[in-house]
């Protein structure tokens, strides 16, 4: 993993606007990688603004003709500090990136999609992009080239509502393969993660919603207080969530515009940066909850997300689970998603609650790039509002969240007179 100091032969053009030394690591990566004799010859960034440095490598000699470049960003003085161990620092999420990438490549695809016709195994294509190779002293990565950009967030933003609807059964299906190979397999993946050194902690509900969520009630309407009834629900959803049976890798990001979508609406799964173990229902819920941590959030046709819901459950079905105590049948796995709703809920309510309280909080900022207006911060905490109401209205543990979801409803109407419900996703108009 260490960068090579020998001499590299000329096979990189070395114009190329890249740190030093990364397009020739580069080169002999794929050298080692592909036996050919590869050349990089030219360079396209993609983001080079994001969480890392993403360009397209164009290649000659290897039996593929680019590659992506994820690049971790620099510090002041233009190196990589591969010592950070912060959660946001850009060590960390590479090394989160790296040891994902390399577990699901050694997962067995378990589940066919879409459920209702069974596919061999070898003619499912892999849930993310194939790791091509990687420089930790660089700080970065080589991946497969899934070809031109169409994620799920250009789909609903952009497409027909046929599109749309497969697209996001092909979100669920990958969702439900990458669990299903890799429930029970946390040791494994620890060893692969633990090479890097000791991942970050994420922080708890109790919390997020503890500092953050009440100081920002407060200041919409300082009654709104974390009393003993409310502390002991989201406590409760902690301690549900960290069920060990239910524990299997997740991306943790699951946003429209971190994967890829085929043409027949299979989907592929990139951007593992925060990727690590948590419950899977929590993946499952981005459905329910409609895309918590994205920023093109809209709403869904009624009905579409329990649809979508019964097939991430047949696939479980089809697979045998219910013998290894995750039931998609049975109260548990209901009780479960609740919870997960109502985490998110709650969790992105602490994100969006102190920018609906500024002036701006009722604008839709334009997103140029997409031809978009995002929703206003104000019309996303009432969506999250009705999420959680919803979630906790079906669960007796989550009573306290139903009286609690329509205080801050009502001091946030007061507030906020005329706020819009939030719009559907365009596809779906």
């Amino acid at each position: 993993m260490a960068h090579d100091p020998e001499n590299v032969p000329a096979t990189v053009d070395t114009a190329l606007p890249l740190p030093a030394g990364v397009a020739e690591r580069a080169a002999r990566l794929l050298r080692d990688h592909t036996k050919a004799d590869v050349r990089v010859t030219g360079y396209e960034p993609i983001r080079p603004d994001g969480h890392a440095h993403v360009a397209r490598l164009m290649l000659t000699g290897a039996p593929f003709t680019s590659a992506i470049l994820k690049l971790a960003h620099r510090g002041e003085n233009g190196e990589f500090d591969p010592t950070g161990t912060d959660l946001w620092s850009p060590a960390a999420r590479l090394w989160n990136e790296w040891a994902g990438l390399a577990f699901l490549s050694s997962t067995t695809p378990s589940t066919p999609a879409p459920p209702s016709t069974p596919a061999p195994p070898s003619t499912l294509t892999p849930p993310t992009p194939r790791l091509l190779g990687g420089d930790a002293d660089l700080g970065f990565l080589l991946l497969e080239d899934l070809g031109p950009d169409r994620s799920l967030a250009h789909v609903l933003l952009g497409g027909s509502p046929e599109q749309a609807r497969a697209a996001l059964e092909g979100y669920v299906d990958v969702l439900a393969r990458i669990h299903l190979a890799t429930f029970d397999r946390t040791p494994d993946y620890d060893r692969l993660r633990g090479a890097f050194g000791p991942p970050s902690p994420m922080s708890t509900l109790a919390e997020q919603t503890k500092g953050q969520l009440f100081p920002a009630l407060a200041a919409l309407d300082d009654s709104l207080t974390l009393d003993a009834d409310l502390a002991a629900a989201i406590g409760w959803i902690d301690e549900l969530l960290a069920e060990p049976a239910w524990q299997a890798y997740s991306p943790q990001d699951c946003c429209p515009d971190n994967n890829q979508v085929d043409a027949d609406g299979a989907v592929r799964l990139f951007d593992l940066e925060f990727g690590n173990y948590r419950h899977a229902l929590l993946d499952l819920a981005y459905v329910r909850t409609v895309m918590p941590t994205c920023w093109c959030v809209r709403r869904l046709p009624d009905g579409l997300a329990d649809t979508l819901v019964e097939r991430y459950r047949r696939h479980l079905a089809a697979a045998g689970q219910r013998a290894t105590g995750r039931d998609p049948d049975g109260p548990d796995f209901v009780t479960a998603l609740d919870a997960s709703q109502a985490f998110w809920a709650l969790w992105t309510l602490a994100w969006h609650l102190p920018a609906a309280l500024e002036p701006d909080g009722a604008e839709r900022p334009r997103f140029e790039e997409w031809n978009f207006d995002l929703g206003s911060r104000r019309e996303i905490v009432g969506q999250r509002l009705t999420e959680l109401g919803e979630a906790a209205v079906r669960q007796p543990r989550l009573a306290p969240l139903v009286g609690f979801a329509e205080r801050v409803r009502a001091a946030v109407r007061q507030a906020w007179p005329g706020i819009e419900p939030l719009p559907i996703y365009p596809a779906f108009h």
